[in-house]
């Protein structure tokens, strides 16, 4: 399984506080694949739709908070030979909101998701920056996380 990132980038926001969610700058999805597999905690990558309710999102106004909230995935993961597994789990979606940057997510859109694997549970982590959390993801996106996966070139474009 690839390796998890996610973790570690979400203490660094908590500890900066406001401003890291001030300052984001975009994240390439390749970029996101490449931190993942170095980290040391186990990662899966979906790529599909999360069905929750979505009146459990916090609003934006809310103060620091992480909501857990539940969810369903539906979608594929990714194997070395690209997307090819189907499947539908229960996600836990991690929302981090620190003050007025509170992540979003929809229910039933489209996502590239790096989806921490404990012993338990899956778990979504999604940080103000949207680090590892990536909606509509165009083909080339898609295909790119494929290349990676079967062992190809992982540079980011």
């Amino acid at each position: 399984m690839i390796k998890n990132l996610t973790t570690a980038a979400l203490a660094l926001a908590i500890a900066a506080g406001p401003a890291i969610a001030q300052s984001c700058g975009p994240t390439h999805p390749v970029a996101a694949y490449n931190a993942v597999a170095k980290a040391k905690e186990s990662f899966v990558i979906l790529h599909g739709e999360f069905d929750f309710d979505v009146s459990r999102v916090p609003d934006v106004n809310a103060p620091p908070t992480i909501a857990r909230i539940p969810t369903v995935f539906t979608g594929k993961l990714l194997t070395g030979a690209g997307f090819t597994d189907e499947v539908e789990a229960p996600v836990t979606l991690n929302l981090d909101c620190a003050g007025a940057w509170c992540a979003r997510v929809s229910p039933k859109v489209d996502y590239l998701a790096f989806v921490l694997q404990t012993d338990n549970e899956l778990i979504f982590n999604v940080d103000p920056c949207y680090a590892f959390a990536f909606s509509d993801p165009e083909d080339q996106v898609i295909e790119a996380i494929e290349q990676c996966a079967a062992g190809g070139d992982c540079t980011p474009k």
